[in-house]
């Protein structure tokens, strides 16, 4: 790369919060290090939470018509509109890199993030690659020859890439947003104020993922009076599709439940938390890895290529926290909740152990394999 010149970068990052957040904390790195954010292009659907969350935080931001995922495949008439969504969003980022001139590539992983690195691939731009989970996603596994560099979260990650890719493999941890990183400590008796709780009574955090979990709200309403009765409080993240049904119903507005669609103020409810019940995205399990707090995860079963449950049961060898399948959870979760709550021995052993797998430089050590490859 030219010297003194400013580096251009696209970030192709979407479809969930485990991708677009990583996308978000890799620029803020970059913005405060190597180039101003007028510089940094997010790619990503024009369908998904991307378009409104990546331009709140001040980004440039250029959306593509992409609707789904590698399993829109399994059927004829979707696999064909998948095809040529792909095959547009193609020509279309190619008029993006000849206008942006791009000097790097970052894929967050996610089908939406596809074509804008087969643009990069075609166009023989470099490639970063960041994996958030233990078995990295499809998209992921397919540039993965092509890439200069690729981050995974996991040690394990790596026997899953080619050996003939290894050295091109380093192991950074999953970048955690800034907001997080300075927060992340927040007083407890501080986050309780700002949340309305009572600090000396028993807090669970339930998140659901960023569009909530039919099956975790399921579990929690059924058990609702149990935790009422013994005076334990919730913060529940409920998503979009049940909160509509749920928030008409008067019987789960109680003074020690707190409930939303999503949780903006994430920082603050981990503060607040004495127990995290979450599915087992990557991102999630780094944030928690970072706090220390005693987990329960509830692995999604039909994540692409079971990677949820992978990632749990690294935690689960670790002794770093308490796993429950989906299809046990009505039966399980509100029990488990109680007795885990009721255990201050294992709650201890569980923050213990989960906090040795925390990566606090991650986002840096990224960044710094970025500068690497422009010549930085």
């Amino acid at each position: 790369m030219k010297k003194n010149k400013i580096p251009k970068i696209i970030i192709g990052s979407g479809g969930t919060c485990g991708h677009i957040y990583p996308g978000i904390a890799i620029a803020e790195e970059l913005s405060k290090k190597v180039v101003p954010k007028s510089h940094i292009l997010f790619i990503g659907s024009k369908n998904h939470m991307e378009m409104q969350e990546i331009p709140k935080f001040g980004y440039l931001f250029e959306g593509i018509s992409i609707s789904g995922g590698k399993d829109k495949f399994c059927s004829i008439v979707s696999g064909m509109i998948l095809s040529m969504e792909l095959i547009c969003s193609f020509f279309v980022i190619k008029k993006l890199f000849n206008k942006f001139c791009p000097d790097i590539v970052i894929g967050t992983g996610g089908f939406v993030s596809f074509p804008t690195l087969y643009a990069a691939q075609k166009c023989k731009i470099p490639i970063l690659l960041q994996e958030q989970n233990s078995f990295p996603g499809f998209t992921n596994r397919i540039f993965s020859r092509s890439a200069r560099k690729i981050c995974v979260a996991y040690n394990e990650t790596k026997k899953i890439f080619s050996p003939k890719i290894q050295t091109n493999i380093i192991t950074t941890g999953n970048p955690i947003r800034s907001e997080i990183m300075q927060k992340i400590f927040l007083d407890k008796n501080q986050a309780c104020l700002n949340l309305g709780l009572n600090v000396n009574k028993p807090i669970i955090l339930s998140i659901g993922g960023s569009q909530g979990a039919h099956s975790i709200n399921m579990a929690w309403i059924n058990g609702l009076n149990k935790l009422i009765n013994l005076d334990i409080q919730l913060i529940w993240q409920v998503g979009k599709i049940d909160f509509i049904k749920i928030a008409k119903n008067q019987n789960f507005y109680h003074k020690n439940i707190i409930m939303m669609d999503f949780i903006e103020n994430i920082t603050i409810c981990y503060s607040a938390a004495d127990i995290v019940v979450s599915r087992a995205g990557g991102l999630t399990i780094s944030e928690i890895s970072l706090i220390g707090k005693p987990f329960i995860l509830i692995p999604f079963p039909f994540a692409s290529d079971d990677h949820q449950n992978k990632n749990a049961q690294i935690l689960k060898e670790k002794d770093a926290a308490l796993i429950i399948k989906n299809e046990e959870i009505e039966q399980k979760l509100v029990d488990a909740t109680i007795d885990l709550l009721n255990d201050s021995i294992r709650q201890n052993r569980m923050i213990k152990n989960i906090l040795k797998l925390g990566k606090p430089k991650a986002t840096y050590n990224i960044v710094k394999e970025i500068s690497h490859i422009l010549d930085l």
